[in-house]
């Protein structure tokens, strides 16, 4: 009888985590594309926009042929924060890349207009309506800072 019950609390343990791996994956959503790398976004003069979407996204599922990034520890009050883009199924007006708690949801913080591979640089509206915030940046992280590591790498190597 007790290695009928180790037996049941094991099989419980790995369904338990079978399903928190397939709620981390986004369940029942398809995986990212492979080698998608992840993103950081910064700057924004809307500081509310900012302060929900600022911060490091990574490839999450897929939605119209591209990855969905989502962002890493959520947004405000434990809301999703992603990047997706949406194709022009619904009229050229919709078709672009957007912020949004949810994939194709009528709330969104910023639009971007291109129809890349991947969420574009710059060129972003806050609010998805409004003028093309200058400030606002979706790169890689440490895009903008890869020069100076190795600027200081080449001193301590010449230094030695």
């Amino acid at each position: 009888q007790q290695q009928m019950q180790q037996q049941q609390a094991l099989q419980q343990q790995q369904q338990q985590q079978a399903a928190q791996q397939q709620q981390a994956q986004g369940a029942g959503q398809p995986p990212p594309a492979p080698g998608a790398a992840p993103l950081a976004v910064t700057g924004c003069g809307n500081e509310t926009v900012a302060n929900i979407i600022r911060g490091t996204y990574r490839p999450y599922t897929m939605n119209h042929s591209r990855n969905v990034y989502r962002k890493d520890g959520g947004g405000q009050g434990g809301i999703d924060v992603l990047i997706y883009f949406w194709d022009d199924r619904d009229g050229p007006n919709f078709c672009g890349w957007w912020f949004g708690p949810k994939t194709g949801g009528d709330q969104v913080w910023a639009y971007n207009s291109e129809r890349s591979e991947t969420p574009p640089v710059s060129g972003w509206r806050v609010p998805y309506d409004g003028p093309i915030d200058q400030t606002l940046q979706v790169t890689p992280p440490g895009a903008g800072q890869q020069a100076q590591p190795q600027h200081q790498q080449q001193q301590q190597q010449q230094m030695q």
